[in-house]
């Protein structure tokens, strides 16, 4: 059985204004539009600096780490240099996004706090 995915959207401010999507449960094929449509609804209001807090995910697919990327291509696509940055993640989570170099491509960061502070 699945854990339905939630997202809570929270706003920080530090040096820059950041849009924190705190995500649980399970990101997969059956959840994956779900945080596409999220993301892409809180860019299009003018969210420019994301991060995605991946503590609660319980279990992501292929699906999953597509739609990361896809929400790295919405911000990248704007021109306005926008930015997504990964924190929290389970050690299973952080060792698939190594094995596919993810961690090449994006900030991972331990905490939520660690990632606020990077942008």
């Amino acid at each position: 059985m699945s854990n339905p995915l939630r997202i809570a959207v929270a706003e920080e401010k530090g040096n820059v204004p950041v849009t924190i999507l705190h995500i649980s449960g399970d990101l997969d094929s059956k959840t994956y539009t779900d945080l596409e449509s999220k993301a892409g609804e809180l860019i299009g209001q003018g969210a420019n600096n994301v991060l995605l807090d991946l503590g609660g995910i319980t279990f992501m697919g292929s699906a999953g780490l597509r739609a990361i990327h896809g929400i790295f291509k919405k911000l990248s696509a704007g021109g306005a240099g926008g930015k997504l940055k990964l924190a929290n993640p389970s050690d299973a989570v952080a060792r698939i996004m190594k094995t596919l170099g993810f961690d090449v491509i994006f900030e991972i960061h331990a905490t939520v706090d660690e990632a606020l502070g990077s942008f």
